[in-house]
């Protein structure tokens, strides 16, 4: 007798063999037991997952002849005591099942001459006459409008039984009239059982590691499996191992996975050109070993997020073990970058003419990613490297949750409006420090928000402290020269006011009012006579400006005047020296460029 295939030779003969769709098996058993059949069953689902085994069995029950009914344990073709039904259904010669490959017989006329033609012809020796359709998908639309009329309402004692691997393409008019049982990829541990059944009854000396590796390229199909086995089988001439399955399959093993994952975790590039290297010389397939990698990112994600849901890791590659080991030097974040960056590689592959280079940089890339890091701790560090500078430059004592606390509560003060006690009682009255140099700071009443328990200041405000050295204003020449408010543009900028105060904390400051202020407002701009009866209320309840009067101390500097010139007038398409021109002899910029000390650097016609 010729040498009969492993996947042939093994088809599952009972339900009971039927690896991995334990749910369909089970209602189908039910439904021959309780006597609730169906004119038409639609089986689809993966390449090798046993639509056709199942059809073939259902067959087999429906007509198996140790019954007077239909048996859900139909005969196996194995039993010495198999009735003559099983045996012709299982080697696909029996003349009342009849099956046919709808992708061979796609035309109208030949679903005429097959089904609709003998479908009213009486089975000529069994209970039914069954009509397998495998791959129905391919029908032509004329061919599915045949069937439809048939396939509702079919003659008593037919049923038929339709497979698919692509469930979408079968129109919804068939699909209404059929029960749809889906079957679900087989997961690997199930493939591996089934393998190590085979290779004990064939004596088959393999490894368990090599076992596994078949088992997983059969990726949930149970025949894709078998079919490797043998291909393993033949190339091999004694015991298998894991090295014999990767040379004849050309995948990359398990131990070449991981390789790439301690890479990656231990920022070693060197490590993961081997690995590269290493596929070249096997000759194994590039773009199969990013997928596998690809199924390793997605099985250990999954294992970081949910790694009590048993059900999640059924094609897994890795052990819970390992998978617990490998991830726990990343996080979920990591493995997402990973993964799109690795499938982006992946599809690049596909169109490449130098795929190892594709491949070494991509693997590379994911190294590199390690030394992302995310924004929250960036953003730490650079908390604790300012709080670090700013003790070293105040002296400060080590960082404490308190002190911690009170340079962000003073940090939050806002140093437009500073509170003076000295000035007034009420805390409702603060210093407008904004105001224009030449004037004295007003005294304003307005609502102010005032963050609760502010922490106490390191030092008391009353106690006595050096005064500060008031020399450096002989160097000043104020006030300044006026000039128009509406002369100038004022933008208020939330960032750079923060950014100041940060800068304030780094250098020492504690952000606290200055004792001295008084006496530097007094020597830049002179005595302040304060009238309390010239202090009245408004009608708004607003205070109005007190009485002053003021010794200058510094005096103005005086610009001569220029005589004033007609303002050149700019052409629609002006070029740059016709700009910059303008600009040096417009009016106000020659103020502000005399007041400032400026020049222009760049012109713009908006």
């Amino acid at each position: 007798m010729s040498y009969q295939v492993i996947a042939r030779k093994w088809r599952p003969q009972t339900f009971d063999e039927v690896t991995g769709q334990e749910n369909i098996t089970q209602t189908l058993r039910n439904a021959l037991e309780h006597d609730r059949l169906h004119h038409a069953y639609l089986f689809s689902g993966a390449r090798g997952v046993g639509k056709t085994t199942t059809a073939r069995l259902l067959a087999k029950a429906l007509n198996c002849h140790k019954t007077t009914v239909p048996n859900p344990q139909p005969c196996s073709f194995n039993d010495l005591d198999a009735c003559p039904s099983c045996c012709e259904i299982s080697e696909s010669r029996s003349i009342d099942v009849l099956e046919f490959d709808a992708a061979s017989h796609t035309g109208v006329q030949e679903i005429r001459d097959i089904i609709l033609e003998g479908i009213n012809v009486a089975a000529a020796r069994d209970r039914y006459k069954v009509f397998i359709i495998d791959e129905v998908h391919m029908l032509s639309p004329n061919s599915f409008n045949a069937l439809l009329k048939t396939v509702e309402e079919p003659p008593p004692n037919v049923v038929f039984i339709m497979a698919t691997t692509e469930l979408h393409k079968v129109p919804e008019t068939i699909l209404s009239r059929c029960q749809e049982f889906e079957f679900r990829t087989i997961p690997l541990q199930k493939i591996y059982d089934r393998l190590k059944l085979i290779a004990k009854a064939e004596q088959i000396d393999i490894s368990d590691e090599a076992l596994r590796e078949i088992s997983r390229s059969g990726e949930g199909s149970m025949r894709d499996a078998q079919s490797n086995f043998d291909q393993v089988i033949s190339f091999s001439g004694g015991k298998i191992s894991v090295a014999d399955v990767s040379n004849a399959l050309g995948m990359a093993s398990v131990e070449m996975l991981t390789k790439v994952l301690t890479a990656i975790a231990d920022k070693n590039a060197k490590l993961a050109l081997d690995v590269v290297d290493d596929l070249i010389a096997r000759g194994q397939d590039i773009r199969n070993f990013s997928r596998d990698l690809l199924s390793i990112f997605r099985d250990l994600l999954v294992f970081k997020i949910a790694g009590d849901a048993e059900n999640l890791f059924e094609t897994a590659v890795l052990s819970r073990e390992a998978m617990k080991n490998h991830s726990d030097s990343f996080s979920e974040s990591d493995f997402l970058r990973f993964f799109n960056s690795l499938a982006e590689t992946e599809t690049k592959l596909k169109d490449a003419t130098q795929s190892r280079y594709v491949l070494e940089v991509g693997l590379i890339k994911l190294i590199e990613m390690r030394r992302v890091l995310p924004i929250e701790k960036i953003l730490e560090r650079l908390l604790q490297l300012e709080r670090s500078l700013g003790r070293a430059q105040s002296n400060e004592a080590p960082e404490t949750e308190t002190n911690i606390a009170n340079a962000s509560a003073a940090s939050a003060e806002k140093k437009t409006l500073s509170f003076d006690p000295a000035v007034s009682e009420n805390p409702a009255v603060v210093i407008a420090s904004d105001m224009p140099v030449e004037e004295p700071p007003y005294l304003i009443e307005a609502s102010v928000n005032i963050i609760p328990e502010l922490p106490a200041a390191k030092e008391p405000l009353t106690k006595n402290v050096e005064p500060y050295d008031l020399s450096f204003l002989n160097t000043f020449r104020l006030p300044l020269p006026s000039i128009d408010s509406e002369e100038l543009e004022h933008i208020e900028d939330i960032w750079l006011d923060t950014a100041f105060d940060e800068m304030l904390l780094r250098s020492g400051d504690n952000l606290n009012p200055i004792n001295d202020a008084a006496k530097i407002v007094q020597a830049a701009l002179g005595p302040i006579a304060n009238d309390e009866a010239s202090t009245t209320k408004g009608s708004n309840g607003t205070a109005a400006a007190p009485a002053r009067e003021r010794s200058v101390v510094y005096t103005p500097p005086v610009f001569e005047q220029e005589p004033a010139s007609e303002q050149r007038i700019l052409s629609e398409n002006a070029s740059e020296e016709e700009l910059f021109a303008y600009a040096n002899e417009h009016p106000v910029i020659k103020k502000a460029m005399r007041i400032f000390r400026a020049e222009i650097v760049e012109v713009k016609k908006i």
